[in-house]
């Protein structure tokens, strides 16, 4: 069967849904609530959050949650709050994989990586989990966020059968359009101009340096209609420089890139301490896990 036919037309109307009433949705203080609201009735799960990690300062930057029968709860407060809780998070292999791919993880479940009974016996899953929850099913997906950080939007089930394939690839679909109401909400509460899609890449790249000849080739537009965007981008932002509207307007994140389908290669390897040398906390060796 054809990817796109693991989705059905009911499911294709709530990811629109999830879209546009989270354009429309308060943006709260990270992911307007009605977005995590529409990803539970698309897959259903016990949990759905949103986190946010400072991966070298080992920080929690915020939590997001929403619990089966509409609980909303978020915090700042630290979800590991001790050096043990660190380190058994390294050593599990999911976060191994969204630490090292960062904003370019595909949608990984827990399943991918151990089988229920290894799963269980992990100190990450023993320490962390089981004392607290019940979960034992994990569907994920990092979103872009600054480098060092690790943002993730996680579902769990704690009964029933693990996430399908069909989860996935809702989830997947979403990934850019979850990172585009999430920036759109960011705007909002900090009162940044709103701009068009087409707009913000137009600036994403003159902000890096390209011409307007550059742009036009890279988007497959005309040179004239990247001064158009430029022109309506200087009056939306009241400033008319390219480097004050490049400051003012974009969210100070990585760009989007569209990532790969994992397979048992690429998780085999994040298995290898080295492989995540770059993201250690500073004055730890390659030892670290």
């Amino acid at each position: 069967m054809d990817a796109s036919g693991l989705l059905r037309e009911r499911d294709l109307r709530v990811l629109t849904a999830v879209v546009e009433d989270g354009l429309r949705d308060d943006p709260g203080e990270a992911m307007p609530w009605v977005v995590l609201e529409r990803l539970q009735q698309l897959i259903p799960c016990q949990t759905v959050q949103l986190v946010e990690l400072d991966l070298k300062r080992q920080m929690t930057i915020y939590g997001q949650v929403l619990q089966d029968g509409g609980e909303h709860c978020f915090s700042t407060d630290s979800l590991l709050p001790d050096a043990r809780e660190w380190e058994l998070v390294w050593e599990f292999l999911p976060c191994r994989y969204e630490f090292s791919a960062g904003g370019t993880a595909a949608a990984i479940r827990w399943s991918d990586f151990y089988t229920k009974p290894e799963l269980k016996n992990t100190p990450f899953y023993a320490e962390c989990v089981r004392p607290y929850f019940r979960d034992e099913y994990s569907l994920q997906v990092t979103l872009p966020t600054l480098p060092g950080n690790t943002r993730t939007v996680a579902l769990f089930r704690d009964t029933g059968a693990d996430f399908t394939e069909r989860d996935r690839l809702a989830l997947q679909l979403l990934r850019p359009h979850l990172y585009e109401v999430y920036v759109d909400a960011e705007r909002r509460r900090h009162g940044v101009p709103h701009l068009s899609r087409r707009e913000r890449e137009v600036l994403q790249l003159v902000a890096q340096g390209h011409s307007n000849a550059d742009v036009a080739r890279m988007l497959f537009i005309s040179v004239a209609t990247v001064r158009k965007h430029m022109e309506h981008i200087f009056d939306r932002t009241g400033v008319r420089t390219r480097s004050a509207a490049a400051a003012l307007a974009l969210p100070q994140v990585r760009p989007f890139t569209q990532p790969p389908t994992p397979d048992r290669a690429i998780i085999r390897r994040i298995s290898d301490p080295q492989s995540l040398s770059a993201w250690l906390p500073p004055g730890e060796g390659a030892d670290h896990p």
